[in-house]
């Protein structure tokens, strides 16, 4: 590891015009305020260096060490941050529009009010970061997780959580109240559970995207994890049955058993399929989850078979 450079000696060798620091030692460098645009930073250590304000807009950093460095308003737009360290470094008021973060670690970070509009966030780990009035409207998080992340005030605009890791994670209010949701789709019971979409819709298990994706092959009409209202002996009350089915014209609800169906919980499970069977729906079947996922075009060929032999 080379001897830390000051920033007076960086500065010096930037006005000779001298570009390239790649993997250059700045640890605790005061930077702040310059304008480093146009500078490769690649793999530079950038530990605890202060970037205040600095213009870092499009500069090469990938798998640069940026831990606990201080970089509160600093431009950042479509910056190259592919596999840098960010773990613990202040990012408040940054502007990081379209800025790619593929498999950057920014665990712990501060993103307070930061701009994520459009960047790519694709594998980054945010786990533990603070996000409160952070906007991440159109970001990519594909594989990313944010385990831990209060987003209650963070705004998603666009953004795709299909596949995120959201253990622990508090989501926004309009993701778990039922009175304030966009839709009845596949409501959070417990906003520890990850969130999966596909084609508009809300899952809450790769399970029951591939039955989704089945049930849409076999071209029959189908209503994913929606809240129904009917009788029971307490009076009316909501129901969310995994798939409602209408096949030929007849109906039947099809139930994808994940984990939490628990042998404890048979009771309740059947109480509730009595209640659609005295609504008509004859059908009314459970299949292992596992399967669902791994056999997904036969699971609904049997339960459409099922259907047309009720009736």
């Amino acid at each position: 590891m080379p001897l830390p450079m000051d920033a007076d000696e960086f500065m010096s060798e930037l006005l000779d015009g001298r570009k390239n620091f790649r993997g250059e030692n700045l640890s605790q460098a005061n930077l702040q305020g310059e304008d480093l645009r146009g500078v490769n930073l690649y793999g530079a250590n950038l530990k605890r260096a202060c970037l205040v304000k600095t213009d870092l807009r499009g500069v090469d950093l990938r798998e640069a060490d940026l831990s606990n460095a201080y970089l509160c308003q600093t431009r950042l737009e479509k910056a190259k941050l592919q596999n840098a360290c960010l773990v613990a470094a202040d990012l408040s008021l940054a502007r990081l529009h379209q800025a790619n973060l593929d498999s950057a670690d920014l665990n712990s970070a501060i993103l307070f009010i930061t701009f994520l509009i459009k960047a790519n966030l694709s594998n980054a780990d945010l786990s533990y970061t603070i996000l409160r009035g952070a906007d991440l409207s159109n970001a990519k998080l594909v594989g990313a997780s944010l385990r831990g992340v209060d987003l209650s005030q963070t705004k998603l605009d666009g953004v795709n959580l299909e596949g995120v890791v959201l253990d622990g994670a508090k989501m926004p209010e309009v993701l778990q109240s039922p009175d304030k949701e966009i839709s009845n789709q596949g409501i959070l019971f417990n906003p520890k559970w990850r969130l999966y979409t596909w084609e508009g819709l809300r899952y809450r298990s790769k399970s029951e995207i591939e039955i989704a994706k089945a049930l849409d092959r076999a071209g029959v009409l189908f209503m994913p994890n929606s809240l129904a209202r009917l009788n029971s002996p307490e009076g009316r009350r909501n129901l969310e049955p995994d798939f409602i089915v209408c096949h030929q014209g007849k109906w039947g609800i099809l139930e994808v058993d994940g984990p939490w169906h628990t042998p404890s919980r048979r009771v309740e499970e059947q109480e509730r399929e009595r209640l659609f069977r005295f609504h008509g729906i004859r059908v009314v079947e459970r299949f292992d989850s596992k399967k669902c996922e791994k056999q997904p075009n036969e699971v609904v060929k049997e339960f459409l078979q099922m259907i047309e032999g009720m009736y």
